[in-house]
C-alpha cells in the first residue's frame, strides 16, 4: 500500500504540471478585471440613486430583493452592473451577453452531472453549487480554469473508462432538463427580452441565485424518480443515461444555435468588435468599454478552459486505447462546427462525444485499487 502511495501523487503533480495551461486563463482573467476601475464608480452611483441611467433615458433598480442584508448588499452591485448588459445601453454588451449567459447553461449542465458520478470525490466537481455561485461573486473566467483544472488533475483516465466510477445513474439524467429550466431559463430570458426593463432587473435578481435553486431542483427530482424507480443499476440503464444525455445535450444546443444565429444578423458593425478583446497592455477608460472588455475576456477564458479540460481528456482517452485522435483534422472540423453552431453548442457537443466514446466500450475491466 505505502509504495503505490508516491506513484498515486506523482501522477497528480505531473498531471497538475501538464494542465497548467487551464490555470493561466484564470490570470489572464484577473487582468482583465483590473480593466474595471472608470466603471466602478459610475455603478455605485447609480446604486446609491437606485437609479439606472444612459443616453436613452434611466430606470429604477432594486437595491434590496432576497430580505438577507448581506446576500442584497452583494448582489445588488452585481444586478446594477447586469444592467449594464441587460437595458440595451449598449447593443454589443447586450447581444454578447445574451449568447455568453445562454451558453453557459451547457457548462451548468455538465457541472450538475458531474458531481453525480461516483469517481468525482473532489469538492469543487462533487458539490455542484460551489463553483457556479461562485462565478456569479468573482466571474467564471477565473472559476472555470480553476474548476477544469482540478477536475482533470484528480480524474485519471482509469476514473473515466471504469463504469462503476463514470456512470452518474439514471435518475440524475433524467433530472437535468427540468433543472435547467427551472433554475436557469426561467429568469434568465426573461432578463433579456420582458419589454419591461423595470421586469428584467427583478427577473435578474432571480437568475443570480440560480445555483442555489439548480442544486436544490436537481437533488429533489433526482431522489423523487430514484424512489419510484429503485432498483439494481443494469447495462440497460447505461444505455438509458446515454439517450437522456443525448436529448439533454441536442436540446441545449438547439437552444444556444438558436440563439447564436438569432444574434449575429442584429449585431451593427464587425463581429469581432462584441465577441474579441480590443484592449490588453492598456485599458480601456469609456465605462462602456471596460464592462464590454471583461465580459470578452470572461467569455473566452470561460470555454478556452473548458476545451482544453476536454482535449486532455480525449488526449488520455488515446493513450487508453479508446480512440485515436486526428488531432489536426479534429482542430479543422471544432473550428468550422464552432463557427455555424456557437461556442456553446461545440463545447456540450464535444462533451457528449466522449460520453460516446466511453459508453462504446462494452466490457472494461476493473483497475487495481490503489
Amino acid at each position: 500500500m505505502s509504495s503505490t502511495a508516491p506513484m498515486v501523487a506523482e501522477s497528480r503533480a505531473l498531471r497538475a504540471l501538464f494542465a497548467l495551461p487551464i490555470l493561466t486563463l484564470a490570470g489572464l482573467m484577473l487582468r482583465a478585471f483590473a480593466m474595471g476601475e472608470p466603471i466602478a464608480p459610475v455603478l455605485e452611483k447609480m446604486l446609491e440613486n437606485s437609479e439606472f441611467t444612459w443616453d436613452g433615458g434611466s430606470v429604477k433598480i432594486l437595491k434590496e430583493f432576497y430580505g438577507v442584508p448581506l446576500l442584497d448588499e452583494i448582489f445588488a452591485h452585481i444586478t446594477v452592473a447586469f444592467a449594464q448588459l441587460q437595458f440595451f445601453s449598449d447593443p454589443k454588451a447586450y447581444w454578447h451577453s445574451l449568447v455568453f449567459l445562454t451558453d453557459f447553461a451547457g457548462m451548468y449542465m455538465v457541472f450538475l452531472i458531474e458531481g453525480y458520478r461516483p469517481a468525482n470525490k473532489f469538492p469543487l466537481v462533487r458539490f455542484p453549487l460551489i463553483i457556479p455561485l461562485l462565478s456569479q461573486l468573482m466571474g467564471i473566467g477565473v472559476v472555470a480554469p480553476i474548476y477544469f483544472f482540478f477536475f482533470y488533475v484528480f480524474t485519471p483516465a482509469y476514473k473515466l473508462t471504469t463504469p462503476s466510477l463514470h456512470r452518474p445513474g439514471v435518475a440524475p439524467c433524467i433530472a437535468l432538463l427540468p433543472t435547467l429550466a427551472l433554475a436557469y431559463f426561467s429568469s434568465h430570458f426573461p432578463s433579456y427580452f420582458h419589454p419591461s426593463l423595470e421586469a428584467r432587473n427583478w427577473w435578474n435578481w432571480i437568475w443570480q441565485l440560480f445555483p442555489v435553486w439548480g442544486s436544490f431542483t436537481m437533488l429533489v427530482i433526482s431522489k423523487m424518480i430514484s424512489s419510484v424507480t429503485k432498483k439494481q443499476s443494469t447495462k440497460d440503464d447505461s444505455n438509458q443515461e446515454l439517450v437522456i444525455l443525448r436529448v439533454t445535450v441536442y436540446l441545449l444546443a438547439l437552444i444556444s444555435t438558436a440563439t447564436w444565429w438569432y444574434t449575429l444578423p442584429k449585431i451593427e458593425g464587425p463581429i469581432s468588435e462584441v465577441f474579441m478583446p480590443q484592449y490588453f497592455i492598456e485599458s480601456p477608460q469609456e465605462p462602456d468599454e471596460c464592462l464590454r472588455s471583461i465580459l470578452q475576456y470572461d467569455y473566452i477564458c470561460t470555454y478556452s478552459a473548458g476545451f482544453l479540460w476536454l482535449a486532455y481528456h480525449f488526449s488520455d482517452l488515446e493513450k487508453a486505447g479508446i480512440c485515436e485522435v486526428p488531432w489536426i483534422r479534429g482542430l479543422v472540423v471544432a473550428g468550422v462546427v464552432g463557427v455555424v453552431v456557437g461556442p456553446g453548442s461545440l463545447f456540450i457537443l464535444i462533451w457528449l462525444l466522449r460520453e460516446e466514446l466511453l459508453a462504446s466500450q462494452a466490457s472494461v475491466r476493473e483497475p487495481e485499487k490503489f
